[in-house]
């Protein structure tokens, strides 16, 4: 194959697609101000959600208020400080609590039975909660009611502890310090450092996705495919040239995401977190949103998102080129995305597969594993080598495949 042949095709490809005002849009000026949008704006709802919830009087529902002790019923109705937390509304016994929240009538029911006094003098006594699990809203007014019945329990204990001559420590003799012994990369990136390698690979099958498209259906609609077949370009270097434009397109997106990515991370983090408050500083550190990487590290984050978008790139060009139309090239594509949400759901559970270097064999899956662990800070040799191989021998093959296909008549001028 000749260099300079290639090179021609591929030059024509890509000015074809920058030349899509569309395709730039959409591939490239989307990912990069979208995310940073999505990144900073989904903290400061959750923030200002969290603190109007905390500072709300919330409105719970109280089958037996009658029953409830004082004290029990004035650490639900007031904080530490003595502010409103909770307003107690009394409920009829003949009204199902199961119902009431379902229904929506009351985001938290609490059921008081009438024994509740006598059974606290016995040690046994019983508070029903009942509450939307997966509701956010219900499970932090929940977690007010859980507060002011812990403090009520705690002050109860060491009353009775105070009677028959004890400290309540003794009920504690064994404390348990929690210490962070992660690294600064994983803590950078937070809990949603998977969506790293995820933006990386959906970017490069969207961004892939419309010069492949262009460079096959694209001519065969246009009519210009036949005079290409006719000039002095050999059928692998057309083939190999459309390829390259693919995954030069497919990493420009998936890049740009990764910058967008990173640029709402340092955004969040530098101008923002003071203004978030103390709830937004643990949302800003779940997360993440930021890269803390060595060099070497970058470098081989790189690496895999350029044999991943190779990959993404010689399997769109095989596929599209058997569609007569650009509708048409577009429904093979469609079904293409589940073979990165099916590894990006894989990926949260990254942490069971254990030390299997043999995962990284499986194509996609393993360039994901390789990028979530380069975005934690771990990087091995061998699997390191086993995902790069793997992305190059499956791209080989589909470009082999690629190429065979083109030489099909039957196949170029599907009509």
């Amino acid at each position: 194959m000749r260099p300079t042949m290639i090179w021609v095709v591929a030059s024509k490809e890509l000015l074809s697609t920058f030349r899509d005002r569309r395709a730039i849009v959409s591939s490239l000026l989307i990912p990069l101000l979208v995310l940073p949008l999505i990144m900073l704006g989904l903290p400061f709802a959750l923030a200002s959600f969290f603190e109007r919830e905390d500072a709300t009087v919330s409105e719970v529902a109280v089958v037996g208020l009658d029953n409830l002790p004082e004290e029990l019923r004035t650490q639900l109705e007031q904080d530490e400080t003595n502010e409103a937390r909770l307003s107690l509304v009394k409920i009829e016994p003949s009204e199902s609590p199961t119902t009431l929240v379902r229904e929506d009538q009351y985001p938290v029911v609490l059921e008081v039975p009438t024994t509740f006094s006598n059974d606290l003098s016995t040690n046994k006594a019983t508070l029903k909660l009942y509450s939307k699990q997966g509701n956010v809203r219900a499970e932090l007014i929940a977690s007010k009611v859980q507060d002011a019945v812990n403090a009520f329990r705690t002050n109860l204990v060491a009353e009775r502890l105070r009677q028959v001559g004890l400290d309540e420590n003794v009920l504690e003799p064994v404390n348990v310090e929690t210490i962070d012994a992660s690294s600064q990369a994983e803590r950078s990136s937070g809990l949603l450092a998977w969506l790293i390698p995820f933006f990386i690979a959906v970017w490069a099958l969207a961004g892939g996705q419309v010069a492949a498209i262009d460079a096959t259906a694209g001519e065969k609609e246009r009519g210009t495919l036949e005079p290409l077949l006719t000039s002095p370009v050999r059928r692998a270097e057309v083939v190999v040239g459309k390829f390259l434009a693919t995954l030069t397109f497919g990493l420009l997106a998936s890049l740009m995401a990764i910058v967008g990515y990173v640029v709402s991370g340092l955004l969040l983090r530098q101008l923002f977190a003071n203004q978030l408050g103390e709830s937004g500083d643990v949302i800003v550190s779940t997360l993440g949103g930021s890269l803390d990487v060595s060099p070497l590290s970058l470098l081989v984050l790189v690496l895999t998102a350029l044999f991943l978008a190779a990959l993404i790139a010689s399997l769109l060009i095989g596929i599209t080129m058997f569609a007569r139309s650009f509708k048409e090239a577009q429904s093979y594509v469609a079904p293409l995305s589940f073979l990165f949400i099916l590894p990006a759901i894989g990926l949260q559970l990254a942490d069971f597969f254990g030390q299997n270097p043999f995962i990284y064999l499986v194509p996609v899956l393993n360039a994901l594993l390789l990028m979530n662990d380069t975005v934690k800070g771990r990087q091995e040799l061998l699997p390191i080598l086993f995902t790069w191989l793997s992305l190059i021998a499956f791209t080989a093959l589909l470009l082999d495949f690629a190429y065979r296909s083109f030489r099909r008549e039957s196949v170029i001028f599907r009509t």
